[in-house]
Parts: structure tokens; sequence; C-alpha cells
């Protein structure tokens, strides 16, 4: 039998060179279903999936400066309260906030809201619909003038 051994593989496209990253003996052997990743500014996210007090939580490590297995644990998501249960962090504002999506516990209807790790409060956005539906990315356009000379 093969043990398995989680790491992060990247292309850096102006060096053009494939890079590995090794996680940390703590994810090393995850399910890689209870460790997604995301991206804060410039810095790589590791959402660890776990429970307390048999709720679900998310723990949201952050790489240091490419340093391999160097992580530290930010926060932990945990908006669980009397009618809602957390289900999963979509992505997350400019300030660092998560964006998460909770469901109803009476309805069973998914939500999104932001989650403010520090004061612990969530701030819904009324965003309503089926649970494990939404899709949050970030969106960037660059407007170029016709007759202006690029900025390059």
């Amino acid at each position: 039998m093969v043990a398995k051994h989680n790491l992060i593989k990247s292309f850096d496209i102006t060096g053009e060179e494939f890079r590995e990253v090794n996680l940390p003996d703590c994810f090393a052997r995850k399910s890689i279903f209870n460790l997604p990743m995301s991206k804060l500014r410039e810095s790589v996210l590791v959402l660890e999936r776990g429970v307390e007090d048999n709720n679900p939580v998310i723990y949201v490590w952050m790489m240091q400066d490419d340093v391999p297995k160097t992580f530290t644990k930010l926060f932990s998501v945990n908006s669980n309260t009397p009618d809602a249960l957390l289900v999963y962090v979509r992505g997350f504002r400019k300030t660092g906030e998560p964006i998460i999506e909770i469901v109803k516990k009476v309805f069973g209807t998914g939500e999104l809201a932001v989650y403010e790790p520090y004061s612990k409060h969530i701030h819904n956005y009324g965003i309503i619909g089926s649970y494990f539906s939404f899709i949050v990315s970030s969106y960037m356009e660059t407007l170029l003038l016709i007759d202006q000379p690029d900025p390059k």
C-alpha cells in the first residue's frame, strides 16, 4: 500500500518551472475534501474542515512567505447559530473576512453571509438559494482607452 502525501504544485509562468510545496504533517495525510484551498491577496490559504462541539468549523491557515511547511492559523470560522449551520467558505473579501455559505435549519435553504473573525459576528447579505449552489470568485476589469498610450 502506498501512503499518500498532500502537497501543492505550482507553475511559475515567468521562470517556466514547476514548484512543489509540502504541506505540514498535520495536513499531509488528510482527505483533500477536508482541505480546500483559497487565496487571500497574494497568500495561499488552506481551509481545514473540522468539528467542534458536534458542529462544523473551518480553520483558516495561511502559508508564510512561500516557506514550505510554514502555515499560521489565522482564525476559525464557526457560524453555527440556533437557526443556521456553516456549510462552506466561498471566498474572501479584500479586507480578509470570509464569505460563507450557511444553511437555514428550518427551510434547508442556503444563504451567503460575511463572517467577522474577531467579533464573530455574521452579516447576512440576504442572498438566498439552494445550498451548495453558490460560487464566489474575484473579478477585475481594465479599461484601455483607444487614443491613450498603453501604461506598460
